[in-house]
């Protein structure tokens, strides 16, 4: 397996240009922050020349959003930090090709989506620790009314973790991508290339599941 590669990616992404001096760095800091006041035409723009600064303005904007999807739909932060880089390197040949007619933000996660099912695909599923995942950017997920406070959290958390693992794939995903991320229904159909009622039902389906699941468990 590779090393976990996505912040080496982006230093390397940013180590252009002569090194050394404060002048330097603060062209570099000026540059940075030019790129993240771009909108996101300016960056599609950029991208479809393959700009190397406008790929890291990409990982810099949705790099913990596809961290987060790959983590929940992988179940393996190691495997996901390598689809995040392979996601940004299909994003960089890609990006002549992309007109901006969905959203980057779709475009970026549907890239990354790919790549975790083409590596579902080729194993079998074997979901890694819930605890492995503590520290994903982003993980947080309500869809059970009326929890008691009182509870251990921890415990809760770890319960629901369990109870999205056992999901299957296409109804994780949809939950992912609505609930953890905060995609629009518009979006997940841009994201998954499915038609918005499939994408409902799937939500709904999961729901179900997942209250049935907590109530089980006594949360």
């Amino acid at each position: 397996m590779r090393p976990r590669s996505n912040l080496r990616i982006a230093g390397a992404i940013h180590r252009r240009g002569e090194p050394g001096g404060t002048s330097f760095v603060l062209l570099r800091e000026r540059r940075e922050r030019t790129l993240a006041e771009w909108d996101e035409r300016q960056l599609i723009a950029r991208l479809r020349t393959r700009d190397l600064e406008a790929l890291a303005e990409v990982f810099r904007r949705y790099g913990d959003a596809m961290t987060t999807l790959a983590c929940s739909m992988l179940r393996d932060r190691s495997e996901a930090d390598d689809v995040v880089e392979d996601a940004l390197l299909r994003i960089h040949g890609a990006g002549p090709g992309f007109r901006g007619e969905r959203g980057l933000r779709t475009w970026v996660l549907r890239i990354a989506a790919n790549l975790c099912r083409d590596r579902l695909r080729r194993r079998k599923f074997d979901a890694g620790p819930v605890e492995d995942l503590e520290h994903v950017p982003g993980m947080s997920f309500d869809p059970v009314a009326d929890w008691d406070i009182a509870l251990d959290q921890r415990s809760v958390a770890a319960a629901l973790e369990r109870a999205i693992e056992a999901l299957p794939a296409e109804q994780r995903e949809a939950v992912v991508l609505r609930h953890r991320l905060g995609l629009s229904y518009a979006e997940i159909v841009e994201t998954l290339g499915i038609p918005e009622g499939t994408v409902k039902s799937r939500l709904a389906r999961a729901l179900d599941a997942l209250r049935d699941a907590m109530k089980e468990q006594g949360s």
